[in-house]
């Protein structure tokens, strides 16, 4: 409940306007890894964000992280470039879910930090000899009665489907997926000691698209401010939490649509 008495949920819904078309689209979601010697470059982009950062080091440590924010959906997103740099001395070594455990992700912006998580594990794995590029692509079509199918693929193969039924995978394949939960300690337990690091990853991946992809319910151009937003998300990262929400406002030009396909999904906005 909230100080009035209404529920929480009843809030949210009168101060953040739903999609008149939600059910109807779907998300997609696109990131592609790069290395060559002492340097990765990773990229995400989707209906709402793109970024980019580069990881410079020296075989065992991070040396430098610098991103970029080039299509940005609040006007306090570039300020999270400098909470990223605390990365910087991490041990390449680092498993994924210990190196997004190892600073204040509140504090970061949480793509951003994702894809600097991704470019440690990325150079971790080009070092052993593995494949310098990797690209993996999301869909996750518009939830309807609470239900969808997420689907991932990594350099253009299938590699997971589940249905999500609430918080819930239901038939998944691979069927080891099956019954999880997608939020909490069970899942990052599971991922971490269940299965193996390639797979895991992959998860890892998925499932912060089908977070992030819920957002398409929400009308986003009709968003005014980052304090009628917060509601929502909470203190989840570097633009709502208490020191720069107050300053945030949407950049609407930032929204875009990729329910009829990805083929331009990176594509860079146009300079003035």
């Amino acid at each position: 409940m909230d100080s009035t008495g209404r529920p929480k949920n009843e809030v949210r819904k009168r101060v953040v306007p739903r999609r008149d078309d939600y059910g109807q689209g779907v998300y997609r979601r696109c990131i592609v890894l790069e290395a060559e010697e002492h340097r990765v470059r990773t990229e995400l982009a989707d209906d709402f964000h793109h970024f980019a950062v580069e990881l410079i080091h020296d075989g065992e440590n991070a040396s430098r992280l610098s991103g970029e924010g080039i299509r940005v959906p609040w006007t306090t997103c570039p300020g999270a470039l400098v909470p990223l740099r605390r990365l910087e001395g991490a041990s390449l070594d680092l498993p994924l879910i210990e190196l997004a455990r190892s600073t204040d992700a509140s504090a970061q912006c949480t793509h951003l930090f994702d894809l600097a998580c991704l470019a440690f594990v990325h150079a971790r794995r080009t070092r052993a000899g593995g494949a310098t590029t990797r690209r993996y692509d999301i869909t996750l079509p518009d939830r309807v009665r609470g239900t969808t199918r997420a689907h991932l693929e990594r350099d253009g193969l299938d590699l997971l489907e589940w249905n999500i039924e609430g918080n819930r995978i239901g038939e998944a394949s691979p069927p080891n997926f099956e019954g999880l939960e997608l939020s909490g300690r069970p899942f990052h337990r599971f991922i971490s000691d269940e299965i193996d690091d390639d797979l895991a990853e992959a998860a890892w991946v998925l499932r912060r698209g089908l977070f992030i992809g819920g957002g398409r319910v929400h009308d986003f151009k009709r968003v005014d401010r980052g304090t009628t937003f917060q509601p929502v998300v909470g203190a989840a990262c570097h633009t709502f939490g208490p020191d720069h929400v107050g300053d945030a406002l949407p950049i609407h030009s930032s929204l875009r649509d990729f329910s009829t396909g990805r083929e331009n999904i990176l594509e860079r906005p146009e300079e003035d």
